[in-house]
């Protein structure tokens, strides 16, 4: 019975990487097709958050830290980018009330909590939960992945409202999405 549920919670989890993994595509995608109206650090940004997670959540080449730290650096340098060159007059009138280069680096952070708290699947990790019928988070980890999972869909939402561009709207949706999976993945 025990090793039944065991089984069923792997599922779920790899469900929700796929999901997680899927959405980032395709909001990654849908940045980086977008002709005007988003920069290359924005850009650069999506596909950093695409690789980290893909990373995380397959083959771990690098260590949870090391993507934490690359993130981080990434998302300051991004809003501190911006602030000394701002996109074209074009593209801020396009950008609404939630610039894209604000909603990429604090995705760049979240992405880089997450991963951080994400949980690694080692061989004695497996042989525990094996054991154990259910799992457990820190109370800690459970209200940053709630106030993040909350906090992007609410973002999204505005964002979805400010943006005109199909595109900007689907990367918006997506990368809620992603981060709601990645959130979900760490509570179960």
């Amino acid at each position: 019975m025990a090793s039944d549920q065991c089984r069923l919670g792997r599922g779920v989890n790899e469900l929700l990487h796929i999901g997680a993994l899927g959405a980032a595509a395709v909001g990654a995608g849908a940045l980086c097709t977008t002709r005007r109206a988003t920069g290359r650090l924005e850009k650069a940004a999506a596909l950093l958050m695409l690789v980290g997670m893909a990373d995380a959540m397959t083959v771990s080449l690098l260590a949870p830290v090391a993507w934490f730290a690359l993130m981080v650096t990434a998302g300051i340098a991004l809003a501190v980018a911006r602030r000394r060159m701002p996109l074209t007059a074009a593209a801020q009138a396009t950008s609404g009330p939630v610039p894209l280069s604000a909603h990429l680096a604090l995705g760049l952070v979240v992405t880089a909590t997450l991963i951080l708290l994400m949980p690694t699947t080692t061989s004695a990790e497996l042989l525990v939960a094996a054991t154990h019928s259910h799992g457990s988070a820190g109370s800690m980890s459970v209200f940053v992945c709630v106030a993040v999972g909350l906090g992007s869909v609410a973002f999204a939402a505005t964002a979805f409202h400010s943006h005109r561009s199909w595109r900007h709207r689907l990367h918006h949706v997506a990368m809620a999405t992603s981060t709601v999976a990645m959130s979900a993945v760490i509570l179960s």
